[in-house]
């Protein structure tokens, strides 16, 4: 999953490259808009885990589930969660060190 954040963020760094705005001059969404859709669909990529966890979990006390799948499903959201996490607190140590250049 981190390697598929890596790149969906390659995909929306600007290309420092020529002057901005030539380059998407036909691109209606700015890159902050894009950035914003990623992290909203990791979110409800890590609430599904979450919920697929949970149901898991309920069929495994309901004997309809396997333990194995219980605690692979619980270990995917259980790390999905960590990333999420850390995502978080990168963007915020970022932000917060940009508002100290400023």
């Amino acid at each position: 999953m981190e390697q598929v954040l890596i790149e969906r963020l390659k995909g929306v760094t600007p290309s420092l490259d020529g002057p901005p705005g030539i380059e998407g001059a036909g691109r209606k969404e700015s890159p902050g808009g894009q950035f914003a859709e990623i992290v909203a669909d990791l979110v409800g990529e890590v609430n599904e885990k979450q919920n697929a966890a949970q149901s898991n979990a309920a069929g495994l006390a309901s004997g309809e589930v396997g333990i194995m799948d219980t605690v692979v499903s619980l270990n995917e959201a259980d790390l999905s969660l960590r990333m999420m996490m850390q995502v978080r607190d990168r963007a915020l140590d970022a932000y917060q060190r940009i508002l100290r250049t400023i």
